[in-house]
């Protein structure tokens, strides 16, 4: 084999582990919480939401021969997996797990391997976004929550 075969053959072993690597996700140790109260006709209900931030990456484009630019890059998204842990004045609990679409995302050129430190300090950047994403969760879980609490406690009683 010559240079060049050999140069091709350990190109494709490294795309090939790249693409292993890079459809992965990871969670960043960066929890998000927020807590809340809501009302209801059964008494006030203790709610806490607890974001962990995870990330994706995705590698696309190729690596060129010499003398191309390449078109590699590493295209990557910040979601959230959020637990709900509500407690009632009955003392009933009630656990729901909920999975956010992307809250940030980007590119950023090269293998995503090499970009993973860089990619998760960009996203701790964006822990007031990441806040504001949780509230929104908390907010839209809100009918759920109270749906689920009618359930538990039966048919409103008319006075």
């Amino acid at each position: 084999m010559d240079r060049d075969g050999k140069r091709r053959a350990k190109m494709a072993c490294f795309l090939t582990a790249g693409l292993v690597l890079a459809a992965t996700g990871a969670a960043l140790s960066m929890p998000v919480d927020h807590q809340n109260q809501v009302d209801h006709r059964s008494g006030p209900v203790a709610v806490k939401y607890r974001g962990d931030v995870v990330i994706t990456h995705k590698q696309v484009g190729a690596v060129a021969p010499g003398g191309r630019p390449s078109s590699l890059r590493c295209d990557w998204a910040a979601s959230m997996s959020v637990a709900r842990h509500a407690v009632a004045a009955s003392g009933t609990r009630l656990v729901r797990s909920m999975n956010s679409e992307p809250v940030i995302s980007g590119t950023r050129p090269g293998w995503c391997v090499a970009s993973h430190g860089a990619i998760k300090k960009e996203v701790a950047t964006k822990s007031a976004d990441m806040q504001q994403h949780l509230v929104k969760l908390a907010q839209e879980d809100e009918q759920m929550l109270r749906a689920e609490l009618d359930r538990i406690h039966g048919p409103q009683r008319a006075g």
